[in-house]
Formats: structure tokens, C-alpha cells, sequence
């Protein structure tokens, strides 16, 4: 009997050790290195509890989004944090999660006393900075004949108030808290945003299905009024600043 016993253990204990060695990595997700907003910190808090909800762990990984485009399609990375819809149907191999993760809304300064553009189509006799990276900027400024990008914010602002450019545009997200005054004393914000467009995760194609799974998830997060919690906290803690 004792023999018995002591087999069926070492029989339980050989069952369980290719399942412990199997034990699924963690999903390999980018987020955009160049972003400077709260749309990261956001997107990145939703995306986490929506797959641990699934039983997934998530790294995220800040890569240029050209990069980790490239990786994502040659399957290296799992998936992209925060894309437009356009950019998925421009590579069909990747598969869209139907449910936006935020709101990108294009937001801009100018210098106080001076114009202000009204939409993105008036702007042909302005010089027009941006945030260098930003894919989805430099496709809505692809006509626009004056643009400087620069690498960061404070760079954006600085070249505002040195007159080089007319209007600095910034990515953000509705809802983020605005830059601090203090950073933009001389300048006022355009009282409505020139343009937004719903942002949205990607998976590799060998995900497809863990897309149905994920949909349903983030949907529940939404109508429970979880991701809206989510979000505020994010930026919050983010402490946005240019």
C-alpha cells in the first residue's frame, strides 16, 4: 500500500512539472517612448487589468513606433498599446482590439494676443511644431508646408515663445489635466481641440484568440465604469508635465 501511494505521488509530481515549465511568459507589449502625455500611463493601467483578468501578466517595452510596428508584425513583440484604426488597415497581419483605449485629441498654444487656428486645414500660413515621432500627428500635418518637430515639450514651448514657430500641437488625451500654468506663462491654450480620433490596442497575429477574450474584457471594464476610474488615477499619478 505505502509503495502504492508513493508511486502515485511521483506520478502527480511528473504530471505537474511540464505544466510549471510551460507556464506562459509574459505578453510583450510596446508603448510609445516618445510620448509625453498621459496616454501611456493611461492605456498602459487598462491593458494590464483587462488581460490579468484573462490570466495574462504584460510588459510593456517604450520603443520608436516605427520600430515596434516592425517588430510586432515579424512577431517579437505581442502587440501595440495605443494606435489609430488607419494604421491597422494599412497592416492587415495585425489584428485591431475593437474597443478604444483612450481618445487622442490634438491641442495646441499659442502665443497670447495672437490668432488662433480654428481646424487642421488653416494652416497653411502657419509654422506648426510637433512632437518628433508622433505617427499620428505627422499624418494629419502631412499637407501642412511649415512644420519643425522637436524632441520634447519643453522644446516645443521654447521655440514658441522665440517666435520660430506660429503654433505648437501636443497629443493628449480627453480628460488629461492641462500642462501647468507655470510652463506656459506667455502662452494660451486653443479653447478646443483641432482634432481627435479614438486609439486602439493591436495583437499579432498569432493572438487571434485571445482578440475575442480581450474585446469582452475591456467592453465589461467600460460599462462597469472601471476604465474611467483607471484612467483618472493614471493621470493623476502621471503628474503630466511638458
Amino acid at each position: 500500500m505505502e509503495l502504492w501511494r508513493r508511486r502515485e505521488a511521483g506520478l502527480a509530481v511528473l504530471a505537474w512539472l511540464p505544466l510549471a515549465a510551460a507556464a506562459a511568459p509574459p505578453l510583450r507589449f510596446a508603448t510609445d517612448a516618445n510620448d509625453q502625455s498621459g496616454l501611456s500611463p493611461a492605456v498602459r493601467t487598462l491593458l494590464r487589468r483587462a488581460l490579468a483578468s484573462l490570466g495574462h501578466e504584460v510588459q510593456f517595452e517604450p520603443l520608436p513606433l516605427r520600430r515596434s510596428l516592425a517588430m510586432t508584425e515579424q512577431g517579437l513583440l505581442d502587440g501595440e498599446t495605443m494606435r489609430i484604426r488607419a494604421v491597422a488597415e494599412e497592416h492587415p497581419t495585425l489584428l485591431l482590439v475593437p474597443v478604444p483605449l483612450a481618445t487622442m485629441e490634438v491641442r495646441g498654444y499659442v502665443r497670447r494676443g495672437e490668432a488662433m487656428p480654428t481646424d487642421l486645414n488653416s494652416l497653411a500660413a502657419w509654422r506648426v511644431g510637433y512632437p518628433r515621432g508622433v505617427i499620428a500627428l505627422e499624418k494629419l500635418l502631412a499637407d501642412a508646408p511649415r512644420r519643425v518637430d522637436a524632441t520634447t515639450r519643453q522644446d516645443l514651448l521654447r521655440l514658441l515663445r522665440l517666435g520660430t514657430i506660429d503654433l505648437a500641437l501636443f497629443a493628449s488625451t480627453a480628460g488629461e489635466p492641462d500642462i501647468d500654468t507655470d510652463q506656459t506663462e506667455g502662452l494660451v491654450k486653443l479653447p478646443a481641440a483641432l482634432h481627435s480620433t479614438p486609439l486602439y490596442a493591436l495583437l499579432n497575429g498569432s493572438h487571434r484568440a485571445l482578440l475575442p477574450q480581450l474585446t469582452k474584457a475591456l467592453q465589461q471594464m467600460e460599462a462597469s465604469g472601471e476604465s474611467a476610474r483607471l484612467r483618472s488615477a493614471a493621470w493623476a499619478a502621471s503628474a503630466v508635465k511638458p
